[in-house]
């Protein structure tokens, strides 16, 4: 089983990207790299999501277009994409829809045709989960383990499907240092902040690849490894 850390940055990215456009779906990919010891053992580090869509996320043009702009944002920065959020415009619709698990697919397709030992993850917001955080935040009731109480669902590509993750930790969940930073991020409206690839098609002014939030040394170093991930 490979071991997966999802950095607070992407976490909170990808939380924000749905709150700043409640009514809408919106998804957006994860950037990282990985690695592969010569015993077999698999690690892979998530360090950035990078905002995609808030209106039609199958819309074929635009993820075309996405795409190519961040095939290259990620060879300047030697990252690979690792994974694929989203957050639906129901709700209650917590769970990945038929047009995320094609997307999603698509993605896991693409990266495992030059590396199948890569694992792929795939982060779906819950909103009503986020709403209790947020309550529990408010009463001031966060548990000594709050791994349990992310508003997110996380998933790992598994032979035809994507099923529950094992071996995922979002970095600080546990000690809901991550969901502390969230909830604060949020009380300064900084989800307003987020420029996802729609933004930047209404206009192009607008930094779609240039990071509001960033992790330093968080990338991962996997130069040992006798297989590396990008």
């Amino acid at each position: 089983m490979a071991k997966v850390h999802v950095g607070q940055v992407p976490y909170i990215v990808s939380v924000m990207h749905s709150l700043k456009h409640p009514s809408s779906s919106v998804n957006g990919v994860l950037l990282g790299k990985a690695g592969k010891t010569s015993d077999g053992v698999v690690e892979a580090n998530i360090s950035e999501a990078v905002p995609l869509l808030h209106s039609h996320l199958s819309l074929a043009p635009a993820l075309d277009g996405a795409f190519a702009l961040l095939e290259e944002y990620c060879k300047a920065r030697s990252l690979g994409i690792l994974g694929y959020y989203q957050a639906n415009s129901h709700h209650l619709h917590n769970d990945l829809t038929p047009t995320g698990k094609r997307i999603a697919d698509k993605i896991a397709e693409g990266v495992r045709e030059g590396h199948k030992w890569v694992p792929l993850v795939c982060m779906v917001v819950d909103s009503e989960a986020l709403d209790k955080l947020a309550d529990m935040k408010a009463q001031n009731s966060f548990k000594p383990d709050m791994s349990g109480h992310t508003g997110v669902k996380l998933l790992v590509k598994a032979p035809g499907s994507w099923a529950p993750a094992e071996g995922v930790e979002i970095e600080g969940a546990r000690e809901g240092v991550a969901q502390n930073t969230l909830c604060d991020e949020i009380a300064f409206a900084h989800h307003l902040d987020i420029v996802d690839f729609d933004d930047h098609l209404n206009d192009t002014s607008k930094g779609w690849l240039q990071p509001i939030l960033v992790e330093l040394g968080k990338e991962g170093d996997f130069s040992k490894c006798q297989e590396q991930y990008p």
